[in-house]
């Protein structure tokens, strides 16, 4: 180490224009905390790296190897700068001891390894959440060395540069193979060689169909048993109906758990967001049915009409104001109270009777088939109405389940292979 500076380069001696060459190793040991929420991941690594300084060279009679354990003796060499540009925070290992070692070879090839933890930013695209994919950068760059002093290279051997111990797996994730680059990137103090390493993660639907879809997608059928009840079941179904629609808003708090808030729309807003609108649709299909069922339908007029050329037909007459009774019915606008006890009733030919004691609704329902007008009750159309619902709810909400996922996972796909 006589006469040796750590401040020159290895190939300062060599003239300007000729960078001393790193080439760099890659380890990864683990990945976790891949969390959208704050867009970053944490990966801990080997970083491992080779030049040649020909002021190291010695005989091989002192040793084959030098290896160099204590942080004191390493300090004493020539070390390359890289940082980490997309690094949040990073940090050496300590435990037991420091993890880092330098090996230096009687030909003067130097290699120094290092142990480092990081938590590195990614900027992720949610649109198609939770069915994306998110490509991620581990980013290396010469802090303050630029081209003409220092240049890197991912290691010779391609198997080496870049490497993850075996069996690794992530919660949430599907790791496609990485991909390895090198770059110069140009700033005003220079060009700086740079080294990238792409990650892609596929996120894993399965997790996110126990915990998010299926539950949704049950409780929107759930909501259609209100269709099944009667219409006069009011408890059942309002109760039924505002306990679905607050449960979706406490599945969609829940789902909407630590991510970021965003100025688009995801995969998952567009369905949480469609289950709340056939749930509230539920809630006011019931409206309108229970306000159907208490309309009241103007059809007496009809009725007299009926009535008058029935009787015409069967030549009976009855005085002014009289109110006809049929067997099992009544119409309205019978004579006054006192008029009432006075009149007598009377059977027509075909088996009716009329008096003034009968209620106005029954005489409209017991015409015969010939003078009966074509209407419906109130609560036969409400009953209508729910029975048109319990097959357009469910058709409609098919419908766009066949849209969203074709959609969406044709996207997935296009992008996990795309990128």
């Amino acid at each position: 180490m006589k006469g040796y500076n750590k401040d020159e380069w290895p190939s300062y001696q060599e003239g300007i224009g000729i960078p001393t060459r790193v080439y760099v190793e890659v380890y990864i040991v683990s990945i976790s905390s891949v969390d959208a929420g704050s867009m970053d991941f944490v990966v801990d690594f080997y970083l491992t790296q080779h030049w040649r300084d020909p002021r190291m060279r010695f005989s091989e009679n002192i040793s084959k190897i030098l290896e160099l354990h204590q942080l004191r003796q390493i300090k004493k060499l020539w070390l390359p700068d890289p940082y980490i540009i997309n690094s949040k925070s990073a940090y050496f290992h300590e435990v037991t001891l420091p993890n880092r070692f330098a090996r230096i070879t009687p030909e003067g090839n130097v290699t120094y390894n290092s142990r480092l933890t990081a938590k590195l930013s990614c900027n992720m695209q949610l649109r198609l959440y939770p069915m994306d994919t998110q490509e991620c950068e581990i980013y290396f760059e010469s802090y303050g060395y630029s081209t003409e002093i220092l240049y890197f290279h991912w290691h010779w051997e391609s198997d080496k540069a870049f490497s993850i111990t075996e069996n690794l797996e992530l919660p949430q994730f599907f790791m496609s193979a990485p991909t390895t680059l090198e770059c110069v990137d140009k700033y005003s103090m220079g060009l700086f060689s740079c080294l990238k390493v792409k990650l892609k993660f596929q996120r894993e639907l399965s997790y996110h169909l126990i915990q998010t879809y299926l539950p949704t997608f049950l409780i929107v059928s759930i909501s259609w048993v209100s269709f099944w009840l009667s219409v006069d079941a009011v408890p059942a179904r309002v109760s039924l109906g505002i306990t679905t629609l607050l449960t979706m808003t406490t599945l969609i708090s829940g789902a909407k758990q630590g991510l970021p808030a965003v100025s688009y729309i995801k995969a998952l807003d567009v369905w949480m967001g469609t289950c709340t609108f056939f749930v509230f649709s539920t809630l006011l299909e019931y409206v309108v049915v229970s306000k159907v069922s208490r309309r009241k339908i103007p059809m007496v007029v009809q009725a007299h009409r009926n009535v008058a050329s029935h009787l015409a037909r069967s030549h009976t007459s009855i005085s002014p104001g009289a109110t006809l009774k049929y067997d099992n019915g009544y119409l309205a606008n019978g004579p006054s109270s006192g008029e009432r006890n006075h009149l007598r009733s009377r059977r027509l030919s075909d088996g009716y009777e009329y008096d003034s004691e009968t209620p106005p609704e029954a005489a409209f329902l017991a015409l015969p088939g010939s003078a009966r007008p074509i209407a419906s009750t109130a609560a036969q159309q409400a009953k209508r109405i729910d029975v048109i619902a319990r097959v357009l709810f469910p058709s409609l909400f098919g419908a766009f389940n066949f849209v969203y996922w074709i959609y969406y996972l044709l996207q997935s796909w296009d992008q996990a292979g795309g990128e």
